[in-house]
């Protein structure tokens, strides 16, 4: 799932090995356990990951800008329920799988669509520049 950019691919795989954990967890019975630590993680994850790519976009001046931040802005929008939702109910078994399954589906639809176009793109703008 590697969108061809080095230090964006960098951060993707942290947040991969992140719900892996958690998954991981959930299955040994410990999930419970890493749900605050995921969370945690990936609150921070959306701020400094989508600020990373959208320092790209607005360098390169890519194109669909304006749209993938908007998903980014969905995403943040969705991160920020799944915490309010643990917050009211806790973690529950339930709760990990939506959480597991939000992320992933998120992460690999989003990587596989958007981030690989965006990723294609920065990198030919790099190589016009002379910065690749």
């Amino acid at each position: 799932m590697e969108s061809g950019h080095a230090a964006i691919d960098r951060q993707h795989k942290l947040l991969i090995n992140e719900v892996n954990v958690l998954s991981d967890a959930h299955k040994s019975g410990k999930g419970q356990e890493n749900v605050a630590q995921t969370l945690e993680f990936l609150e921070a994850y959306t701020i400094k990951h989508f600020a990373d790519e959208e320092k790209l976009q607005v360098k390169y001046n890519y194109p669909e800008y304006p749209e993938h931040k908007r998903l980014h802005d969905e995403f943040t929008i969705v991160v920020q329920g799944l915490v309010a939702t643990v917050a009211k109910d806790g973690p529950t078994d339930e709760f990990i799988t939506t959480l597991s399954i939000t992320v992933g589906e998120w992460l690999f639809n989003h990587i596989r669509g958007e981030d690989f176009k965006m990723a294609a793109y920065v990198k030919a703008a790099q190589r016009q520049a002379g910065e690749a």
